[in-house]
């Protein structure tokens, strides 16, 4: 079997991470054979996991979802070379691929795939909860190495409750997502994550910048309470969803292609509740006390998910005037009054005049 030395190759995924648009990137793995020999048989490899093979005979690839679905929908096998096309390929494809091809002259084949992925840009209010995703299920025998700017996040003591730098963060323990509680303006900055696995080695990059935001919000009975996501568009995220006492009141859902509010859920808010399309903003129109409450808001794609509570508060608006019996009494009371100091200086100047007379 001829064996060919390892190609090193690279590719970059490119984000663009301010609308989360993805310009998906289409990388193929070459055989360099123009045609399929005839009875040959091609198998591709990402590890020592098969995710493609073909055989000439009957000219219909397979393709697998590989480990842990890593490639599910992404594969595409050219039935005329054998070579194998990656769509959409992010960083958690890094790794060795091999090519098996199986014919009179044998050949084997293997690649070492780099890919470079842009940042994350991740923004957040004070006080909101944020998960940085790795994008994996981590192995007992991974290696995994959290970092906040240049400074290694101490994940043996993340969880100890005597560390007070980083009590607001633990790790999940399946995938060892990074997850930040209730984050201070001061944790703004570059996070990354390297995974060293058996058949890949995963590197990630977050930006998040903490701002100052409205967490409460007042109004009076019936006028529009406006829920804002903080963001321009909505097409990055795969889930939005609006909370209020356990109920779901508004979602987007691109997996179940759901958008809109959930108002049955919750018969206060029946035929009150609107969804902007472009921001996934939430409004409530003719507002009643029963409103008040707090409003919980879910927000996740493949990189991140951003968990934030806004607190409202609808309020009476103040009568315009006093009862009517209240203004009358009052106003005889003030009548009495006037004319009680008038009558007492006509007396007064009665006794004066008497007495001038008798001098």
């Amino acid at each position: 079997m001829q064996q060919s030395a390892v190609k090193r190759l690279t590719a970059i995924n490119r984000i663009h991470n301010k609308s989360k648009n993805c310009f998906c990137l289409f990388f193929t793995l070459h055989t360099d054979i123009t045609e399929v020999p005839r009875d040959c048989k091609i198998i591709w490899k990402f590890g020592d996991e098969i995710i493609a093979r073909m055989k000439e005979a009957d000219g219909n690839p397979s393709t697998y979802d590989g480990p842990g679905a890593l490639f599910k929908d992404r594969l595409k096998l050219d039935k005329q070379t054998g070579s194998l096309t990656i769509a959409n390929i992010r960083t958690e494809h890094i790794g060795r691929y091999s090519v098996d091809i199986k014919s009179t002259n044998a050949k084997l084949k293997t690649f070492q795939v780099t890919v470079h992925d842009v940042v994350e840009s991740v923004s957040v209010m004070k006080g909101d909860s944020v998960t940085l995703h790795t994008g994996v299920k981590v192995q007992g025998s991974d290696q995994i190495v959290w970092k906040y700017e240049d400074q290694v996040i101490p994940i043996a003591h993340l969880n100890g409750p005597d560390d007070a730098k980083w009590r607001n963060i633990h790790l999940k323990d399946q995938t060892r997502d990074l997850v930040i509680g209730i984050i201070r303006t001061n944790q703004t900055g570059v996070y990354t994550v390297e995974i060293n696995a058996i058949s890949m080695v995963l590197h990630r990059k977050y930006y998040i910048a903490v701002g100052v935001g409205v967490k409460t919000i007042s109004v009076m009975e019936r006028d529009p309470v406006n829920l804002h996501t903080g963001v321009t568009e909505i097409r990055g995220y795969d889930l939005i969803l609006w909370k209020t006492e356990g109920n779901i009141v508004a979602e987007v859902n691109k997996g179940t292609n759901l958008f809109g509010p959930r108002d049955l859920d919750d018969l206060r808010f029946s035929g009150r509740l609107h969804l902007h399309r472009e921001t996934g903003d939430l409004t409530i129109s003719d507002s009643k006390t029963t409103d008040s409450g707090d409003y919980h808001l879910h927000m996740s794609n493949s990189a991140y998910t951003l968990q934030r509570t806004i607190r409202v508060i609808v309020k009476t608006p103040p009568q315009s005037g006093a009862p009517s019996g209240i203004c009358g009494a009052g106003v005889r009371l003030v009548v009495w009054a006037v004319t009680v100091f008038f009558a007492a200086r006509f007396v007064d100047n009665e006794i004066k005049g008497v007495s001038v007379n008798i001098k």
